[in-house]
């Protein structure tokens, strides 16, 4: 068995049977965790959390990231912000990221290593911890953050846009980093991030 093959009795989900639009991570993230909850409600010990990755100047940094005009500096990509799943159960630790060349899932510590990184230590990055029903409940986006002069600046998914009870967009709360007890999860710098979840 692989060292990325997960040994835990959760369902994980396949890659390719994901709903998967190019720069709408956080509602593909909002399809994954749902799925991922759903299909393992009988699964005592499981913890699933949606991690918004930003900072004040919105300008972050990951590695092994797959977008196709890409192949710098082993994926180095700088987004503005970006949502990713991470799923625990017993001893096991797992990161869903749907824009990475890495396996899907893979294990937290691999992700750390190989796309989390330590470098650019003078670029801050923050990292809000949700809890995946809470995400599922209440995120909420009119997509009009990818709209520029009324041009996409990048193809919207097919699907109607996700919207919660109010049908107020509450993307740019969810993604802001500026108030640690935050209402939708807590805020963590880099080192209580991997504390979180070594």
């Amino acid at each position: 068995m692989s060292s990325d093959t997960p040994t835990t009795s959760f369902i994980f989900p396949k890659r390719e049977d994901c709903v998967y639009t190019q720069c709408y991570c956080e509602e593909n993230i909002w399809h994954l965790a749902k799925s991922i909850l759903e299909s393992n409600k009988s699964v005592k010990d499981l913890k699933c959390y949606v991690v918004a990755l930003s900072n004040s100047n919105k300008c972050v940094h990951l590695w092994k990231q797959t977008m196709k005009e890409n192949d710098y500096r082993d994926g180095l990509i700088f987004w503005d912000y970006h949502v990713f799943c991470v799923v625990k159960h017993k001893n096991q630790t797992w990161v869903f990221d749907m824009d990475s060349k890495l396996p899907f899932p893979v294990s937290f510590a691999q992700y750390d290593k190989e796309a989390v990184r330590h470098d650019f230590p003078d670029i801050k990055r923050y990292f809000k911890i949700i809890d995946a029903q809470t995400y599922i409940d209440t995120f909420s986006s009119d997509r009009n953050h990818m709209l520029k002069g009324g041009v996409w600046l990048s193809p919207p998914p097919t699907y109607p846009p996700i919207l919660n009870k109010e049908k107020q967009s509450n993307l740019e709360n969810i993604i802001s980093m500026e108030d640690p007890l935050d209402k939708f999860g807590e805020v963590l710098n880099l080192e209580n991030f991997k504390a979180k979840f070594y």
